[in-house]
């Protein structure tokens, strides 16, 4: 249930007021629902919960559908969130470019602008954002999601010093474009704004997104919460003391053997896909199991401390994931501390256009939804 239990620690008026509010309309994102309906799942009275379905109405921001016949007596009507009621420009700033996007809170891309690698400054992205919020009521914008690798400090929107990333060193992003547009911003680490928008499909509450490509990033949800300290830098926890120099200064992360690039070097194969479209081979094979070891050494102490059911891979990596996902199984189920009780899935995400720039957005609904 969503709604204020009782067992909970006494909140003022107001405050209880806006959580049952977020509630229904948490719920009402995933799902259309009738009065009734939404009552039962937030533990809300029907007065109470019908109150709120009334102001909302009112406020244009849900809207009702046709009615349903539900057996015997009166058609429940069901009731829905208004896609176009909220807005979020979102940014996704990658070592491979940018790309900017207009969202709306039903998760659907409206706009999507990829900048010229050498038009990728912050002037340009605020140029790029104004240009889209001409096209909607700026009242119902409600932020600027803005994902970026890491480190970054998020709490101040400024970029610190990820590895490959040199010309956005100590950027105060979010700062400048909010003050370029009026709007607040939030900077969130690109994997964690992936997680946060596969939290939005509803498909698992405790679930870690994996990030492989030339870099390494995790993120974990657990209860339907993103650890927000738990910062997605997986791939720079060490996994050999005495091991290979990386960018960040460490010796031994994990990204310096299982990031793509790494893992390939030295090899007869191009990339990732170049790789598992031969994955026949021998050479191919002896890749295969050594990422699967690799990634389980990253992953067993995560996994041992913050229990999971499920893994969505990210990146270059879902192409054929069959052939590592079930290698990493095996590896994570004979290493893990309930050995024979690991039933942990893994999956790749959604075949999503623009992933991150939906995520970007997400990171902005994410905060509304929040009391």
């Amino acid at each position: 249930m969503e709604g204020i239990q009782m067992t909970q620690k006494p909140r003022n008026a107001d405050y209880t007021k806006e959580y049952n509010r977020k509630a229904v309309l948490r719920i009402l994102r995933r799902q259309a629902m009738s009065r009734a309906e939404l009552a039962r799942s937030t533990g809300l009275t029907r007065a109470a919960a019908s109150l709120i379905v009334e102001e909302l109405l009112n406020a244009g921001i849900v809207t009702e559908l046709a009615p349903q016949s539900a057996g015997r007596g009166r058609s429940a009507t069901p009731l829905a969130l208004r896609p176009d009621s909220y807005y979020a420009l979102a940014v996704d700033l990658a070592r491979k470019g940018c790309t900017v996007g207009l969202c709306d809170i039903g998760g659907n891309l409206l706009q999507c602008r990829k900048l010229p690698e050498q038009g990728g400054t912050m002037d340009a992205i605020a140029g790029a954002l104004a240009s889209l919020l001409e096209t909607v009521d700026r009242r119902k914008v409600l932020g600027i999601g803005i994902s970026a690798p890491g480190p970054l400090d998020c709490e101040n929107g400024r970029i610190l010093n990820p590895p490959r990333f040199e010309r956005w060193h100590g950027a105060a992003i979010g700062k400048r474009l909010s003050e370029a547009l009026g709007l607040p911003a939030y900077l969130e680490h690109d994997v964690c704004a992936m997680a946060l928008h596969q939290r939005s499909t509803g498909r698992s509450r405790n679930f870690m997104l994996l990030f492989i490509d030339i870099g390494i990033g995790a993120a974990i949800v657990s209860g339907g919460e993103l650890l927000g300290n738990f910062t997605g830098e997986l791939g720079h926890t060490t996994i050999r003391f005495d091991g290979r120099l990386c960018a960040c200064g460490n010796r031994g992360c994990l990204e310096t053997y299982a990031s793509i690039p790494a893992l390939l070097e030295g090899s007869g194969f191009r990339d990732w896909f170049d790789l598992v479209d031969h994955g026949d081979a021998p050479e191919a094979q002896k890749l295969l199991d050594q990422e699967a070891v690799y990634l389980s050494a990253g992953l067993i102490n995560l996994l041992n401390l913050i229990p999971v059911d499920s893994i969505y891979l990210a990146g270059d990596i879902c192409y054929r994931h069959a052939l590592l996902t079930e290698r990493l199984r095996r590896e994570i189920g004979a290493k893990s501390l309930y050995r024979g009780r690991n039933d942990t899935r893994i999956f790749p995400v959604a075949d999503t256009p623009n992933m991150g720039v939906l995520s970007a957005a997400e990171v902005v609904f994410s905060r509304f939804f929040t009391v």
